[in-house]
Protein backbone atom coordinates (compact mmCIF):
# COMPACT_ATOMS: atom_id res chain seq x y z
CA UNK A 1 0.00 0.00 0.00
CA UNK A 2 1.30 3.42 -0.95
CA UNK A 3 1.02 5.74 2.05
CA UNK A 4 1.76 9.45 1.74
CA UNK A 5 4.79 10.81 3.66
CA UNK A 6 2.42 13.16 5.51
CA UNK A 7 0.37 10.25 6.92
CA UNK A 8 3.52 8.34 7.88
CA UNK A 9 4.40 11.23 10.24
CA UNK A 10 1.15 10.98 12.21
CA UNK A 11 1.25 9.89 15.87
CA UNK A 12 -0.25 6.51 16.74
CA UNK A 13 -0.85 5.10 20.22
CA UNK A 14 -1.18 1.36 20.83
CA UNK A 15 -2.91 0.33 24.07
CA UNK A 16 -2.78 -3.38 24.92
CA UNK A 17 -2.02 -5.24 28.14
CA UNK A 18 -0.22 -8.00 26.18
CA UNK A 19 3.37 -6.94 25.53
CA UNK A 20 3.61 -9.38 22.60
CA UNK A 21 0.61 -7.75 20.88
CA UNK A 22 2.06 -4.26 21.39
CA UNK A 23 5.40 -5.42 19.96
CA UNK A 24 3.75 -7.14 16.97
CA UNK A 25 1.43 -4.22 16.19
CA UNK A 26 4.26 -1.72 16.51
CA UNK A 27 6.46 -3.82 14.20
CA UNK A 28 3.69 -3.97 11.57
CA UNK A 29 3.25 -0.19 11.70
CA UNK A 30 6.99 0.50 11.59
CA UNK A 31 7.40 -1.87 8.64
CA UNK A 32 4.64 0.07 6.84
CA UNK A 33 6.71 3.22 7.42
CA UNK A 34 4.99 4.90 10.36
CA UNK A 35 7.61 6.85 12.28
CA UNK A 36 5.77 7.89 15.48
CA UNK A 37 4.30 4.87 17.23
CA UNK A 38 4.00 4.77 21.02
CA UNK A 39 2.60 1.97 23.15
CA UNK A 40 1.34 1.56 26.70
CA UNK A 41 0.04 -1.47 28.64
CA UNK A 42 -3.24 -0.01 29.90
CA UNK A 43 -5.85 2.70 30.06
CA UNK A 44 -4.34 4.68 32.91
CA UNK A 45 -0.99 4.92 31.13
CA UNK A 46 -2.82 5.86 27.92
CA UNK A 47 -4.61 8.74 29.65
CA UNK A 48 -1.28 10.05 31.01
CA UNK A 49 0.36 9.75 27.59
CA UNK A 50 -2.58 11.43 25.83
CA UNK A 51 -2.41 14.35 28.27
CA UNK A 52 1.18 14.97 27.09
CA UNK A 53 0.93 14.19 23.36
CA UNK A 54 -1.78 14.58 20.74
CA UNK A 55 -2.28 11.29 18.93
CA UNK A 56 -3.89 11.03 15.50
CA UNK A 57 -5.19 7.48 16.03
CA UNK A 58 -5.50 5.07 18.96
CA UNK A 59 -5.33 1.31 18.40
CA UNK A 60 -6.75 -0.24 21.56
CA UNK A 61 -7.41 -3.69 22.97
CA UNK A 62 -10.86 -4.21 24.44
CA UNK A 63 -10.13 -6.61 27.31
CA UNK A 64 -7.60 -5.13 29.71
CA UNK A 65 -7.40 -5.20 33.51
CA UNK A 66 -8.38 -2.08 35.48
CA UNK A 67 -9.83 -0.22 32.45
CA UNK A 68 -11.29 -1.78 29.30
CA UNK A 69 -10.81 -0.26 25.87
CA UNK A 70 -14.41 1.00 25.91
CA UNK A 71 -13.90 2.58 29.35
CA UNK A 72 -10.72 4.26 28.10
CA UNK A 73 -12.52 5.63 25.04
CA UNK A 74 -15.32 6.98 27.23
CA UNK A 75 -12.80 8.53 29.67
CA UNK A 76 -11.02 10.30 26.80
CA UNK A 77 -14.33 11.56 25.37
CA UNK A 78 -15.39 12.83 28.81
CA UNK A 79 -12.13 14.72 29.44
CA UNK A 80 -12.49 18.13 27.80
CA UNK A 81 -8.73 18.67 27.97
CA UNK A 82 -8.16 15.71 25.66
CA UNK A 83 -8.87 15.48 21.96
CA UNK A 84 -10.61 12.21 21.06
CA UNK A 85 -8.72 10.79 18.09
CA UNK A 86 -10.14 8.18 15.72
CA UNK A 87 -10.19 4.82 17.49
CA UNK A 88 -9.54 1.28 16.26
CA UNK A 89 -10.66 -1.43 18.65
CA UNK A 90 -8.41 -4.48 18.30
CA UNK A 91 -9.80 -7.45 20.19
CA UNK A 92 -10.30 -11.20 20.36
CA UNK A 93 -14.04 -10.67 20.96
CA UNK A 94 -16.12 -11.06 17.82
CA UNK A 95 -19.60 -11.29 19.36
CA UNK A 96 -22.20 -9.07 17.72
CA UNK A 97 -23.12 -7.48 21.06
CA UNK A 98 -19.54 -6.26 21.51
CA UNK A 99 -19.48 -4.74 18.02
CA UNK A 100 -22.84 -3.02 18.69
CA UNK A 101 -21.57 -1.68 22.02
CA UNK A 102 -18.44 -0.25 20.38
CA UNK A 103 -20.51 1.42 17.66
CA UNK A 104 -22.99 2.78 20.23
CA UNK A 105 -20.24 4.73 22.02
CA UNK A 106 -18.71 6.03 18.78
CA UNK A 107 -16.02 3.51 17.85
CA UNK A 108 -16.34 2.79 14.14
CA UNK A 109 -13.39 0.46 13.49
CA UNK A 110 -13.29 -2.99 15.02
CA UNK A 111 -10.62 -5.58 14.14
CA UNK A 112 -10.75 -9.11 15.52
CA UNK A 113 -7.50 -10.86 16.56
CA UNK A 114 -5.75 -12.59 14.96
CA UNK A 115 -5.76 -9.97 12.25
CA UNK A 116 -4.16 -9.53 8.85
CA UNK A 117 -1.54 -6.75 8.86
CA UNK A 118 -2.96 -5.37 5.59
CA UNK A 119 -6.38 -4.98 7.20
CA UNK A 120 -4.92 -3.04 10.12
CA UNK A 121 -2.90 -0.77 7.82
CA UNK A 122 -5.85 -0.08 5.51
CA UNK A 123 -8.15 0.80 8.43
CA UNK A 124 -5.41 2.93 9.99
CA UNK A 125 -4.82 4.85 6.78
CA UNK A 126 -8.57 5.39 6.35
CA UNK A 127 -8.77 6.79 9.90
CA UNK A 128 -5.78 9.07 9.35
CA UNK A 129 -7.28 10.42 6.12
CA UNK A 130 -10.67 11.06 7.72
CA UNK A 131 -9.41 12.27 11.10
Amino acid sequence: MDISPELLQKKILIVDDAASMRTLTKAILREAGFAHVADVPGGREALLMMAKLKFNVVICDWNMPLMSGIELYQAVKADHKLVTPPWIMLTSSSEGDKVKEAISVGITSYIVKPFKPDNLISQLVAKLKSG
